[in-house]
């Protein structure tokens, strides 16, 4: 019955566009005229999933992120092995340095005499320092100045061997000689050029007596002994350098 159904739909159009359909007065015909077009059916169903494509060129880096917390720290290791008792090794090294310090002690004594050699007979070495003259005289000021402009400063023992080497120019050149210390700033408070405070003395009897008030400076005799002098005379000038 659906096939009679479906053939005569076929036919019917057929049979329209080849007769006639009389109209009043008139006969002649009229072509069949379709209608409009009906819409569109439902999507069909997605078809199977295609092939990966190729895989693009990576792009540029992002931004770094923000540091992390600190972590905890770590558990301590455990405790290596005892290393070899370096005995030989230590009494090696301390006979290196003993020997050398032998070698350095003979070329210091060797240094010295030769500079005591080379000062002979207007210079003396104590040490690190040394005290020298040039045979002229003049205030304190003008030795202070002379010092100064040698490279040194006025000769100022600190204790008894420098005192000595002083003294032993002193009696070369027989004259007395300004020692660089004075009671200027503070009477009766003797200090150095650096303004430190005088502890090593070798005062003469009955000195300092700052005889007519004025005797601000120190002069050393040829016996070594001290005694406090006027800063205007003048005295042999002794340098340490």
């Amino acid at each position: 019955m659906g096939f009679l159904w479906t053939f005569g739909f076929l036919i019917l159009p057929a049979a329209f566009s080849q007769s006639t359909i009389p109209t009043a007065g008139k006969d002649n015909t009229c072509p069949f005229i379709l209608g409009m077009p009906g819409s569109n059916g439902l999507p069909g169903p997605a078809g199977e999933k295609g092939d990966q494509g190729p895989q693009g060129i990576q792009g540029p880096p992002g931004k770094a992120g923000p540091q992390g917390d600190k972590g905890d720290r770590g558990l301590v290791g455990e405790r290596g092995p005892k290393g070899d008792h370096g005995a030989r090794e230590l009494q090696q090294l301390e006979s290196e340095v003993a020997r050398l310090k032998e070698q350095v002690e003979a070329l210091r004594n060797a240094m010295l005499r030769n500079q005591n050699a080379h000062l002979f007979p207007n210079g003396r070495s104590v040490g690190e320092k040394l005290f020298k003259t040039d045979g002229s005289q003049g205030s304190f000021e003008a030795a202070k100045a002379t010092c100064f402009q040698a490279g040194g400063l006025l000769a100022s023992p600190r204790y008894s061997a420098e005192n000595a080497a002083i003294q032993q120019i002193v009696a070369r050149h027989n004259k007395a000689a300004y020692l660089g210390m004075n009671d200027l700033q503070s009477e009766g408070t003797f200090a150095h050029l650096d303004g430190n405070e005088v502890n090593y003395t070798n005062w003469a009897s009955e000195e300092p007596n700052n005889a007519g008030g004025k005797e601000d400076c120190i002069e050393i005799f040829q016996d070594g002994k001290w005694n406090d002098k006027s800063c205007t005379e003048r005295r042999l000038i002794v340098c340490e350098f």
